[in-house]
């Protein structure tokens, strides 16, 4: 029944891919601003190509993490992980951005910085374990990254 549930959601996506406003601009900024990006997710490899492929987001990422790739899933931090190993960079050196509290709780195990973006159905009380939360996706920028990064540094 998941497998059925899975192919529905992408039929239904395929054709007209949902992108939350500012992302594919972040995307863009940061990889022109020298970042290494990562998608860390827990759906489908399937789900995850099809939205890569149809939003063209192979330009800007380095690594790629899939359900199929972890064994446990969010709050445990291993996607995370596993998507900064691939990247060649250190946990402390990496933010997160998230729309749930379970993926909060996973960067944050993972010692990552955790930025919480409240969207449909999320509020910013329940992000509040994050360390910065943002209600659009614009309010970010490479400066704002870096300097998030910076002041958690040792």
């Amino acid at each position: 029944m998941d497998a059925r549930k899975e192919a529905a959601f992408r039929r239904i996506i395929s054709a007209n891919v949902p992108v939350m406003p500012g992302a594919l601009e972040l995307l863009a900024g940061l990889h022109a601003a020298g970042f290494r990006l990562a998608l860390g997710s827990s759906a489908p490899p399937e789900n995850v190509e099809l939205v890569v492929a149809r939003l063209a987001l192979g330009r800007w990422l380095d690594a790629t993490v899939t359900g199929r790739d972890v064994t446990r899933g969010k709050p445990d931090p291993q996607v995370f992980l596993l998507a900064a190993q691939r990247l060649g960079v250190p946990p402390a050196r990496c933010v997160v951005i998230e729309d749930a509290p379970v993926g909060i709780a996973a960067a944050r195990a993972a010692g990552m910085a955790a930025v919480g973006l409240a969207s449909t159905g999320r509020t910013r009380a329940s992000l509040a374990a994050a360390d910065l939360v943002i209600d659009r996706l614009d309010e970010l920028s490479p400066d704002r990254l870096r300097r998030l990064l910076d002041k958690r540094a040792p």
